[in-house]
């Protein structure tokens, strides 16, 4: 069984990930583990207290499938530098990393989208934070985007942003994960059941 970590700390966007976590979940192949920066308790902006299951140095990358940065106020002030070899691992190592909302700041900022295509809340939000970043030609204007193992969504596209997990992860053929979608983004539910 594969390990999707989840990093969870003050402050979290709690509703974010939240599709992409319950279907990775349910799926058979799939284990969701929370990681802190420490293991103390963590409190959502929903107010959610949540206790990480490791801390950043106990993550088993033998094991990991994905790693899910949610939003959240932290990101627009950078203060997460003990991220850094941790992404920067799982990018080594080609294990996926999906981010949505603030966490694409901190992607821009320290080159992991370089050479990617990505997305974000907008390219005015990322120059407003960081001003140019190596990759700005590489932004797409659109709700999420994935491109060689790298997530990125814009803060209100959660559905899509699991919708794109999913694809990654192949944890449903392209019919279902066609269905799933529109499940979530068609007003009619009955066309959908």
């Amino acid at each position: 069984m594969k390990t999707a970590y989840l990093l969870v700390f003050d402050g979290l966007s709690d509703w974010e990930p939240g599709l992409a976590l319950a279907e990775m979940n349910k799926s058979a192949d799939y284990q969701v583990k929370t990681v802190g920066f420490s293991q103390d308790i963590a409190v959502t902006m929903g107010g959610v207290s949540i206790i990480p299951d490791c801390a950043l140095n106990e993550i088993d990358y033998s094991e990991a499938a994905i790693l899910v940065l949610p939003g959240g106020e932290m990101w627009e002030n950078d203060p997460v530098m003990d991220l850094l070899p941790v992404v920067g691992k799982f990018i080594d190592l080609k294990i996926p990393v999906a981010a949505i909302c603030g966490p694409t700041v901190f992607l821009a900022r320290h080159g992991f989208i370089e050479n990617v295509a990505h997305t974000s809340n907008g390219r005015n939000y990322l120059k407003n934070l960081i001003g140019e970043y190596r990759g700005n030609d590489l932004y797409v204007n659109q709700p999420s985007v994935s491109s060689e193992g790298i997530i990125t969504a814009n803060g209100i596209a959660s559905v899509e942003f699991a919708r794109d997990i999913l694809g990654e992860l192949s944890i449903y053929d392209e019919n279902t994960l066609k269905r799933w979608y529109d499940f979530f983004k068609t007003p009619n539910l009955n066309d959908n059941l």
